[in-house]
């Protein structure tokens, strides 16, 4: 349940990355691992995000826990997603 749309340049150069998917809303075991509206998903299990399509062709790939790199205000995590 995540709701996510690509950085604009403006963004990139602003928020100081070359990509990432910016959280627009965030429902079901995403929201219940934390992520929030706002988050900046940065990697997937280490494989850098620069698409949604990206992102949605690595989650089909994976089975039960992803791990989500985000960028929350000037901290970074990752963040364990169950998805099976």
């Amino acid at each position: 349940g995540l709701v996510l749309r690509e950085l604009s340049p403006e963004e990139k150069s602003r928020m100081d990355v070359e990509g990432g998917l910016i959280v627009e809303r965030a429902s079901g075991p995403a929201a219940k691992a934390g992520i929030q509206r706002g988050d900046l998903i940065l990697a997937l299990n280490r494989e850098r995000i620069n698409s949604v399509d990206q992102l949605k062709s690595l989650v089909k790939k994976n089975d039960k826990t992803i791990a989500l790199l985000i960028q929350r205000n000037d901290m970074r995590m990752y963040v364990p997603v169950s998805i099976g």
